[in-house]
């Protein structure tokens, strides 16, 4: 070998030896956060929470990674500044980076509470420690919470001194005395009329006391109406932090009124103190008026198995000696009968409705005053709503239901019944059937005897919240009165003397 091909192979030797010892690619650095940091809240300055990313050696690439906030006890926008994805870059070379979440500072004492800062989506590291815990370290000075009742119910009373009690309460004890100022405000119950106003009222709790009342005097009187509320504002606190300040007394109306007994059984006013008649049919005209009502039409159950066909026949609906007269017959065919409904013409959100009626009699005779939602064309039934003012089976003479349908994971009802004495019977004479229908409310009466309610507490009472129209009809046979047998005599008229509406005057 000469010395010029020795010279090349001892170069090509050479670069083999430094090709095959040349540093592979760097492994990315480990990327991690604090298992938990804390910083003091602060009451004046910016405070913010510091939390150090590092990574576990230096790199000749950028890395990075995206950081996110997460509820704990502590809450954005009231404790600390959310943040979402935020972009941290190491670059080249750097090994440690920060990152601040905002802390929304106050004046009030409350626990330490903590909130989570989140890493995700790394590029060139490896993410071994990826949540921070953060505990907000409060710095307040001990100061009580004060608090008042948000509903109080109370009935009114008609005779006697009767108060109205908010409950005001502290959330802990403390060795300062703390006072506030409160008022009342009108609601749909008026000052001087219904109760007696409060302005610049004040209350005081000594060292160590912890609950009190805002007493309310009510103006007690014996006249039907509807139930009403005030509200009680706490104005101003000393030395105690402002909870909820504000509470809505409901006054329960407990008044009654003694109807005027007629041959025919009891008859109602057509007006009442603080109420006005809003809208009635007395059928008084010659003839139904189709201004108001509605013929429903045909059979096939309806959702019953009733065997009655609806008709807008004369014989099955007319009006007679100033009384709506629903007739059920029976002829070579089956059962017919008359379903009339206000629907889309004559529809009501609240409010007292009295209606004055007599009933047929008989196995499998099923009349009914009832009303459904206007939405029922939207939302279908249950969820539209069903307040059945009054229903009867023609079997059981001295008994009458009222009943609330409503959707609540499906179909769902709660009502009850009011008997007459024995020996009398709902096809004997009148009877005034009513409800007394509010905001949070549903009552119903006969003869102004109260025997049923529910509330916004006691059902889920969003669909009668809405308007809704009447249906007046005599159902023949069906799931729940059983079918007509041989004792049931053709024809059965149910006789309704008038329909009227009330709402407050205020």
């Amino acid at each position: 070998m000469n010395t010029r091909s020795l010279l090349v192979a001892v170069l090509i030797a050479q670069t083999v030896i430094f090709s095959s010892c040349k540093k592979t690619d760097a492994v990315p650095p480990d990327i991690s956060m604090p298992e938990s940091i804390s910083a003091i809240e602060g009451n004046a300055q910016q405070v913010s929470a510091v939390i150090t990313v590092s990574l576990s050696a230096s790199s000749d690439k950028q890395v990075s990674l995206k950081l996110s906030t997460m509820d704990g006890t502590a809450k954005a926008v009231e404790d600390y500044i959310a943040v979402n994805d935020t972009l941290l870059v190491f670059q080249p070379g750097e090994t440690s980076k920060e990152i601040a979440i905002r802390l929304v500072n106050d004046q009030n004492f409350e626990k330490d509470e903590t909130f989570f800062v989140n890493a995700g989506n790394a590029q060139n590291g490896n993410l071994i420690k990826n949540r921070t815990t953060v505990t907000i370290t409060n710095d307040d000075a001990f100061v009580p919470l004060l608090n008042i009742a948000s509903n109080v119910k109370v009935t009114e009373g008609s005779s006697g001194q009767v108060i109205a009690k908010v409950t005001v309460t502290l959330s802990d004890v403390y060795d300062k005395e703390v006072s506030l100022k409160w008022s009342t405000a009108d609601g749909t119950a008026k000052s001087a009329d219904d109760f007696v106003p409060v302005t610049g009222g004040t209350l005081v709790f000594a060292a160590g006391e912890k609950l009190k009342y805002l007493e309310v005097k009510l103006v007690s009187d014996k006249i039907l109406e509807f139930n009403e509320y005030f509200n009680v504002n706490v104005d101003e606190v000393t030395n105690a932090g402002m909870g909820n300040v504000h509470a809505k007394v409901a006054v329960a109306d407990d008044d009654t009124y003694i109807p005027e007994i007629a041959a025919d059984g009891p008859i109602t006013p057509d007006i009442y103190q603080g109420m006005q008649l809003v809208w009635n049919d007395e059928f008084t005209a010659p003839a139904i008026n189709l201004e108001n009502w509605t013929f429903e039409l045909g059979g096939g159950g309806w959702g019953n198995n009733e065997l009655e066909v609806y008709t807008n026949s004369p014989e099955n609906a007319y009006v007679y000696d100033g009384k709506l007269n629903i007739a059920a017959t029976k002829g070579y065919s089956g059962y017919n009968s008359a379903r009339m409904v206000t629907k889309g013409k004559k529809e009501f959100l609240y409010g007292r409705i009295d209606i004055r009626a007599k009933m047929p009699v008989g196995q499998g005779i099923w009349p009914a005053l009832w009303m459904l939602g206007g939405n029922i064309s939207q939302v279908s039934w249950p969820a539209c709503g069903e307040i059945d003012i009054m229903e009867f089976l023609g079997h059981d003479v001295s008994r009458v239901y009222g009943t609330a349908h409503y959707n609540e994971g499906g179909h769902q009802s709660k009502g009850s019944w009011y008997d007459l004495p024995a020996g009398q019977g709902f096809n004997d004479k009148f009877h005034v059937f009513s409800i007394v229908w509010q905001e949070n409310s549903i009552v119903w009466y006969v003869d102004y005897v109260k025997f049923f309610e529910v509330t916004s507490l006691t059902i889920k009472f969003d669909s009668f919240n809405l308007s809704q129209f009447f249906i007046f009809n005599v159902a023949v046979g069906g799931n729940w009165p059983g079918n007509p047998d041989l004792t049931t005599t053709f024809p059965q008229r149910m006789q309704v003397d008038y329909v009227r509406v009330f709402m407050p005057s205020y």
